[in-house]
């Protein structure tokens, strides 16, 4: 078995779009609700001029990251992906069925795992607002949690350049059978940060067979 010395180049191109599209993105959509505490709640309205609670949930995810959501809390309820509560991030929208028959009719989003932030129609604080997710109105009448954001594979491009050493050592690596030459494994990618990693010789006491 002919035994050979190897010298491996690896370059990872990881994608910035990837990270963003989950943690900043749901931290983006986080900081820009809470612009807008404060701001009055009127019926039908989504503008800082006023919110009603699915106009509120759909002018912030449509500013901050540009994602469009159906405009009523019955149609956000009816897309996007369902997921349970104890699995929701900040950034999920979290629906609520106020009236009796469990017919929705409210939606907030997620700060984190004990508040939403809602544009509220009624009761001691109206307008948009942070209330704790254990409300003692608001938190025995939750529905369930739609998730928009959907987490994505990491697009990456590899390659594995492997070259002989025309002069083995002994207690060199043995490689049988021969490695081809350039392994290429390609994925899309938008930004990238480049990790080399160079390997120009690796020694074990004893020969090692693969």
């Amino acid at each position: 078995m002919r035994k050979r010395s190897i010298l491996i180049v690896l370059v990872i191109l990881l994608s910035a779009n990837t990270l963003y599209a989950d943690n900043v993105l749901r931290q983006t959509i986080i900081e820009t609700a809470k612009q807008y505490q404060g701001v009055s709640y009127r019926y039908g309205a989504e503008s800082p001029k006023g919110f009603d609670c699915s106009g509120f949930v759909r002018y912030v995810y449509r500013t901050a990251v540009g994602i469009e959501l159906p405009r009523s809390s019955r149609n956000i309820w009816n897309s996007g992906e369902s997921i349970p509560i104890t699995e929701a991030k900040p950034g999920d929208i979290v629906v609520f069925a106020a009236r009796k028959g469990g017919i929705v009719d409210h939606v907030a989003i997620l700060l984190d795992n004990n508040s939403i932030i809602h544009a509220v129609s009624q009761g001691p604080k109206t307008g948009v607002i942070i209330s704790p997710l254990t409300d003692r109105y608001f938190g025995p009448r939750i529905l369930g949690v739609k998730t928009f954001i959907i987490a994505q594979e990491i697009p990456m491009e590899v390659s594995i350049e492997i070259l002989a050493d025309p002069t083995p050592a002994e207690d060199s690596i043995e490689v049988s059978p021969p490695i081809s030459s350039e392994v290429l494994v390609e994925l899309p990618a938008k930004v990238s940060m480049e990790v080399s990693a160079e390997v120009t010789e690796i020694r074990k006491e004893a020969p090692i067979e693969i």
